[in-house]
């Protein structure tokens, strides 16, 4: 059992140091090398079956990478992950075994994918819900789109899109999607539902031409985020909370 431990542990180091470095290329360029997951998974999904195995734990382990397959590319689909974010949460599952708890609603939670998910989307509100706010009060004055909102749908305009200089969106296209509208009485905020393949300097340019905007113009934007980040942050803590039911199972030996 002991061997097995000390495997595990290799296990989830090897995970997160992919993780992260697949969060370092996500934060530099918003686009992930596809050989960070190849060489990933060479390494980590034979450790993972093999554990998965070995610790009674083969249904389970195989549900979860079912579960993240058809999760993934769902939400490939409907635009709501990029494709790196579906690929790190397949190769998460596909490499980390999960460990059965006392009840069969808590091994279900427990599942590498399900447990990730959750606390990987509570990350990220955490993180970028205020990141969006404080550049919207620094820059929602001057944005056209965002004073035009009235009551609660402001709110909600706050706390998911952000007002940016125009010259970010040039500097950093990957980063953001147009969130406006130009209509008859001007510019107007627009949510749109999943990723936004377009190049957002289409219609900056379109408006710069037209006079409507200046480089230093504030504009609604949607921030892409770095999802790759939270999901990293959401697999530490699995793993420390794995490590702790380790602990507290070999003491109970």
């Amino acid at each position: 059992m002991l061997d097995l431990d000390y495997l595990l542990i290799i296990d989830y180091a090897i995970v997160i140091l992919i993780q992260l470095l697949a969060s370092v290329q996500d934060l530099r360029t918003r686009e992930i090398n596809d050989w960070t997951w190849v060489v990933g998974a060479l390494v980590c999904v034979p450790i993972g079956i093999y554990l998965a195995i070995e610790l009674g734990v083969l249904a389970l382990y195989i549900f979860g990478v079912v579960f993240s397959v058809v999760f993934g590319l769902v939400a490939y689909w409907l635009r709501a992950m990029g494709g790196a974010d579906s690929k790190s949460i397949i190769f998460i599952s596909s490499s980390i075994p999960p460990i059965t708890l006392p009840t069969t609603a808590l091994s279900v939670i427990n599942i590498t994918p399900i447990s990730i998910l959750i606390n990987s989307l509570v990350i990220a509100l955490v993180i970028y819900v205020p990141y969006n706010v404080i550049q919207n009060v620094r820059y929602g004055k001057n944005c056209e789109a965002l004073m035009k909102a009235r009551g609660p749908t402001k709110l909600l305009y706050i706390v998911t899109l952000m007002c940016v200089p125009a010259y970010r969106v040039f500097k950093n296209p990957n980063n953001y999607s147009v969130a406006q509208v130009l209509g008859e009485g001007g510019f107007e905020p627009v949510i749109k539902l999943g990723l936004d393949v377009e190049d957002p300097r289409e219609s900056l340019i379109k408006w710069l031409a037209q006079g409507r905007i200046s480089i230093d113009t504030p504009v609604l934007t949607s921030y892409h985020i770095p999802l790759i980040i939270p999901i990293t942050l959401g697999l530490i803590i699995y793993v420390i909370t794995h490590m702790n039911i380790i602990t507290a199972l070999l003491m109970a030996l």
